[in-house]
């Protein structure tokens, strides 16, 4: 069990990183203090390098299982448990190269620095621990888009807990340098379809701190520009993105609105929510849903409802396995045994369980003494979580993508099926 220095050293990370950016934009800075920008990106996964994590060509089809920097393999099927125990075995193809593409930035998961010396332009080195929560948070989407992940320069955990004693403030600008190259040189040399000649759709994927880096990105570099065509959606899960209530937008991009399942599915618009398992009637005692900002609230987006509609649909949860994991008998969740703290999983031979029928959510709405709240209400599958899920104030927070999975790998294939260059 994880120790009660640790919970709360964990629960202070997030609640560090649950503000959404600044809403004012801002010139990047070509150096940093003493850190510059790198060379050239650190791709973790990029179609087509050569030693792809991922295992994509530059289609976006599978050449090979992933592979942990460390060295071992894992794969992608599932195994599909029904709510009366039944389990069906769920192979993982990729009928088709997929039509879009998928821009991702990990949460945080480096305990110390990556690269331990942040000095000029020394690069960050791709780690089992990055891997491991891609694998976790985005790795069925391989299904439908070709995976773009970056190596950035984020704020580990052991100096959100240095800034948290001193009181000093952490500096995410290295990550944010790194971030935006990255997404720079995507745009420039992969963003156009080698075989129509035209600009390829985009989807962007973040969570925690990777949610405030592509905020940050999608607001500086995208929002207004000619790349903001190609944003089929941005699904930034657990990082507190609050909007203007009487705009519903992030500066130029909508929130993903669908009033009933008869309705177009939306494009170009935005996807947020933090998920808890909270006891009815109670709101959230942690961070994530509120806002400070007089007017905003925190968006709340149900992929499950924008897909199906109804009040409180089924989610469409994938967990990982041990197996996904990389884990063993002494560190269980492998490189992410510390941060994923009490969360236990099984040890069938594929790289996920699956849960359709288990787990439903909705977004719910409360004010308290603290204002209003806006959260992902996660109902059913209480044996998937931690005992102490639901008074936590992380809440489901490590499990935001894992729990609508299967849903989000859904809503992208829909939008990506109507987006239009």
């Amino acid at each position: 069990m994880m120790s009660r220095a640790v919970r709360a050293l964990l629960s202070a990370l997030v609640i560090a990183m649950a503000g959404a950016p600044p809403a004012a934009a801002g010139a990047p800075e070509e150096s940093v203090g003493i850190t510059g920008p790198l060379a050239e990106p650190v791709w973790l996964c990029k179609p087509g390098k050569p030693n792809n994590l991922c295992g994509q060509d530059a289609a976006g089809l599978p050449q090979a299982l992933p592979r942990y920097p460390s060295g071992a393999t894992t794969p992608l099927d599932a195994t599909r448990v029904g709510a009366d125990g039944t389990l069906t075995h769920e192979p993982f193809e990729v009928a088709a190269p997929p039509p879009v593409d998928c821009f991702y930035a990990y949460p945080t998961v480096d305990l110390v620095s990556n690269p331990l010396l942040q000095i000029g332009s020394l690069p960050p080195l791709p780690r089992d621990e990055e891997l491991a929560v891609t694998l976790v948070q985005i790795g069925r989407l391989a299904t439908t888009c070709r995976l773009f992940v970056p190596v950035y320069r984020q704020v580990p955990l052991s100096a959100l807990a240095v800034g948290i004693i001193t009181g000093l403030p952490t500096d995410m600008r290295p990550g944010t340098l790194d971030v935006q190259q990255a997404w720079e040189h995507y745009w420039t040399h992969d963003n156009l379809d080698p075989v129509t000649g035209k600009r390829r759709g985009v989807v962007l994927l973040g969570h925690s701190q990777g949610t405030w880096q592509l905020a940050t990105l999608l607001r500086d570099k995208i929002d207004g520009t000619p790349s903001q065509r190609s944003l089929v959606s941005a699904i930034l899960l657990g990082g507190n993105i609050d909007v203007p209530v009487a705009t519903d937008a992030y500066g130029g991009v909508p929130v993903c609105r669908r009033p009933s399942a008869a309705d177009p599915v939306p494009t170009g618009c935005l996807v947020s929510f933090s998920a808890y398992n909270r006891p009815e009637g109670a709101p959230p005692n942690g961070a994530f849903g509120r806002t400070t900002t007089p007017g905003n609230e925190v968006v709340c987006v149900n992929p499950a409802q924008l897909l199906r509609g109804g009040e409180e649909p089924y989610l469409d949860a994938y967990l990982p396995t041990r197996e996904l994991l990389n884990g063993n008998a002494l560190t269980p969740n492998g490189s992410l045994t510390l941060l994923l703290g009490s969360y236990r999983f099984s040890v069938h031979p594929t790289g996920y369980d699956r849960y359709t029928d288990t787990l439903r959510g909705r977004c719910a709405r409360a004010v308290d003494e603290k204002g209003p709240v806006n959260w992902l209400q996660v109902s059913g599958g209480d044996h998937l979580f931690p005992s102490t899920a639901p008074d936590h104030v992380l809440g489901l927070h490590v499990a935001d993508h894992s729990v609508v999975l299967g849903d989000v790998a859904a809503l992208v294939a829909a939008q990506a099926a109507v987006w239009r260059p």
